[in-house]
């Protein structure tokens, strides 16, 4: 299976440093996040704290399509947040078929 950008670009930030996982770490974040990216498979509860997240600090939400621990290389990986401008803004850019966004900033 071959990767789309936003795959690649979520991977570059995991390297880069630019990433933090989890719906209770990026709630308590203190950096400024820039995008939320949910798994598809990820519990309602989790999904509505994250959408709450996102509408308090004006960031957009993508769901991916494939399983988000595979992407990451981390085992469980449901939600992460992306503390980088331009990847963040890349990535949503460049989302693929394996991406939607559910939520824009307004």
């Amino acid at each position: 299976m071959q990767k789309d950008k936003a795959e690649s670009l979520i991977g570059f930030a995991v390297k880069a440093g630019h990433v933090l996982y989890g719906i209770d770490t990026v709630e308590a974040a203190r950096k400024k996040l820039y995008l939320i990216v949910l798994c598809d498979t990820v519990a309602e509860n989790t999904r509505k704290k994250a959408l709450s997240v996102a509408a308090a600090k004006h960031v957009p939400v993508i769901v991916s399509r494939n399983e988000l621990q595979y992407t990451v290389g981390r085992k469980n990986c449901k939600v992460l947040a992306v503390t980088d401008r331009q990847m963040a803004e890349a990535i949503v850019t460049l989302h693929g078929e394996n991406y939607h966004i559910i939520s824009e900033v307004k």
